[in-house]
């Protein structure tokens, strides 16, 4: 079950519990690396929006679902949801993946 930190609006979501919400629910992920972290290996329905680039998709984006967002260790993904709360995202539509893609990785599940 995702949890939330006092002051932060976002929820922590571990790998486990962002599979099963891929196998469930079919969010919306949000890689934030770079186009080269990316391209070594990430989840496979994950878009890549880097982190820099994140404050003008949020503009352009009526966001009303879930987004999971996704770096290598969970630092640059927590940003991302910050910065898309200040844009008036709901926090209850915003996820970050706890670890990141190295958590995903050690938890043997599959990157592409």
């Amino acid at each position: 079950m995702p949890t939330k930190n006092d002051g932060e609006p976002y929820n922590r979501i571990n790998a486990s519990e962002l599979m099963n919400l891929i196998i469930n629910d079919n969010p919306k992920i949000i890689d934030v690396r770079e186009e080269h972290e990316f391209d070594s290996g990430h989840i496979k329905s994950s878009n890549l929006i880097p982190l820099h680039q994140i404050e003008e998709w949020v503009t352009k984006n009526n966001i009303k679902e879930k987004i999971i967002f996704v770096c290598q260790m969970g630092v640059r993904s927590a940003l991302a949801c910050e910065i898309s709360s200040a844009y008036g995202v709901d926090e209850d539509f915003l996820f970050n993946l706890e670890g990141g893609m190295n958590e995903w990785i050690t938890n043997g599940f599959e990157v592409e």
